[in-house]
C-alpha cells in the first residue's frame, strides 16, 4: 500500500509547490485527525487526503474525470475503498460512494475550501447554536459547502466543536 511519504512525493510530482498542494496537505491532516475517532487507519485516511486531488491540473479541462484519473494512476496501490472515495469526492464525476471514508473525504475537502475562503475565524467565532447556517451565510455563493459539512458531520456523529479542534491543528494553506 502507498504510504503517506509516497503520497507526498506524488504531490510534489503532480502538484508541485502550488496552492493545490497546500490544499491536499490540509485535507490529509484533517483526515489523519478524523481517523482515530472512527477506529480507522490514520495512514490510509491521510493517503486518501494526500491523493484526492493529484489529477487536479490534468483534469482541469474535464472535471467529470477529476478523481477518476488519480484512481487509474494509483491502481491497486490503494485499497478499493480508497479508490471509491477519491473517485466520488467531486460530484461532477457522477460516481457515488457513501462509505465512511468517502463521506469524511468530502467533509475534509469542504472544510479545506471553507478554511481557504474564509480563514480560521468563522470556525472559531461561528454561533454554536446554528454553526452551519452561519457558515452558509458567510459562504454566500458556495453555501453548499456548509450543507456538505452539516450532512456528513450529523450522519457520523461528528460535533462542530470537534471539527473546529481539528482545523486548529491543520497547517495554513
Amino acid at each position: 500500500m502507498l504510504t503517506p511519504a509516497d503520497a507526498d512525493r506524488l504531490i510534489v510530482q503532480h502538484l508541485g509547490d502550488t496552492p493545490r498542494a497546500a490544499h491536499t496537505r490540509f485535507v490529509a491532516c484533517v483526515m489523519r485527525q478524523l481517523a482515530p475517532g472512527f477506529s480507522a487507519s490514520a495512514d490510509l485516511w491521510e493517503v486518501v487526503g494526500l491523493c484526492h486531488d493529484l489529477d487536479y491540473f490534468h483534469s482541469s479541462g474535464d472535471w467529470s474525470q477529476h478523481g477518476l484519473t488519480t484512481v487509474s494512476w494509483l491502481g491497486d496501490s490503494i485499497p478499493v475503498e480508497a479508490q471509491e472515495a477519491i473517485a466520488a469526492h467531486d460530484h461532477r464525476t457522477g460516481v457515488q460512494a457513501d462509505t465512511l471514508l468517502a463521506d469524511m473525504l468530502k467533509l475534509a475537502d469542504a472544510v479545506a475550501i471553507i478554511d481557504q475562503r474564509l480563514g480560521r475565524g468563522p470556525f472559531c467565532a461561528t454561533d454554536r447554536a446554528a454553526p452551519y447556517a452561519a457558515l452558509r451565510r458567510q459562504l454566500s455563493d458556495r453555501f453548499y459547502l456548509g450543507d456538505i459539512l452539516e450532512r456528513y458531520s450529523e450522519k457520523h456523529g461528528l460535533s462542530f466543536d470537534r471539527i473546529v479542534a481539528i482545523v486548529a491543528l491543520a497547517p495554513e494553506q
